[in-house]
């Protein structure tokens, strides 16, 4: 610990890496992550894993945002630099920056971590023994404009918007385009709720098999063709804990579509149709017909079967 920053070594490792051979895009949550629980050891004086067996507490993420700026590949170091940039009654902020040894950013990810007690998921007081500490550490950063956590703060909810859950009765492959999951004993941490990086692995998935059923090409595929869609943030709204052996059903919509670059709406459902979380991605295609990867149009017949998509999801044909 350096002051009010704390610094997390990490080594990009073979298994982290996808078929576009730099790391798929869900790790840079799991380095944030795994920053936190360090910084809860080294400042608090407790692992996670203590604070929820010895001390029935548990930190729960609620919001997470993550903004990527540079690819990272296998057997380079990240260097995640914490920061508490907010506490107040029953919750803390974190900053989590990946960089180089050289100090170049990869991803910027902000974290909100609700303390909650034993298995009531309404949240409880930060205990005064940590923070103290937590206090001491605090950064303010009263403006979180160039943030994630910014517009992950300006969500609103779906059910609000565009009443996916009454359109969840259909098969896979219908509009909107739904694809299940089974929440599994190893995606759970010792509290026995999903480990929140998950939920980006289930949505960043769910649109995979979107592409492939909508666009009739896959991910790997676009990358043998030396072309891809890379994500250049996700943020996700926690909404209710995940437990083994959940079915969680996610629809996935398009709310933005530019020449090159679209958006993506992930919404994940339990069986009585209550929604759990809600991811929201940006992504910008890319060619290396110029010898280096650049943003390209979209070609014409994927973009038309985009937009016919959004018509269909429009009109819940």
């Amino acid at each position: 610990m350096s002051g009010t920053t704390f610094s997390y070594r990490r080594r990009v490792d073979f298994g982290d890496c996808d078929s576009a051979r730099v790391y798929f895009t869900p790790r840079a949550v799991d380095y944030a992550v795994e920053g936190v629980e360090a910084w809860y050891e080294d400042v608090l004086g407790v692992s996670w894993a203590d604070l929820v067996i010895r001390h029935n507490l548990d930190p729960m993420f609620v919001q997470i945002g993550c903004e990527y700026f540079r690819p990272v590949i296998a057997d380079q170091i990240v260097h995640v630099l914490v920061k508490v940039v907010g506490i107040d009654r029953a919750t803390m902020t974190f900053s989590a920056v990946g960089q180089s040894a050289a100090g170049e950013t990869f991803f910027r990810v902000t974290l909100q971590a609700r303390f909650s007690e034993g298995d009531n998921v309404e949240s409880t007081p930060i205990p005064a023994r940590y923070r103290q500490r937590i206090e001491a550490c605090l950064v303010p950063c009263d403006d979180l404009a160039s943030t994630p956590m910014k517009k992950v703060r300006g969500f609103v909810r779906r059910d609000e918007r565009n009443p996916c859950r009454q359109r969840l009765e259909g098969p896979a492959g219908k509009v909107p385009f739904t694809s299940q999951r089974l929440v599994v004993f190893g995606d759970c941490t010792v509290s026995g709720t999903v480990y929140a990086p998950r939920i980006f692995n289930y949505a960043v998935e769910a649109v995979g098999e979107w592409y492939r059923e909508t666009l009739g090409i896959s991910w790997l595929q676009q990358c043998i063709r030396q072309r891809g869609v890379p994500f250049l943030e996700i943020r996700c709204e926690c909404l209710t804990p995940l437990v083994p052996r959940q079915v969680i059903t996610m629809a996935v919509t398009v709310p933005r579509l530019g020449s090159s670059s679209i958006g993506y709406d992930v919404i994940g459902y339990d069986e009585t149709g209550k929604p759990c979380f809600d991811v929201r991605m940006a992504a910008c295609y890319i060619s290396d017909a110029t010898g280096s990867f650049k943003a390209t149009p979209f070609p014409d017949e994927m973009h038309a079967r985009i937009l016919a998509y959004q018509a269909s999801c429009e009109h819940g044909d």
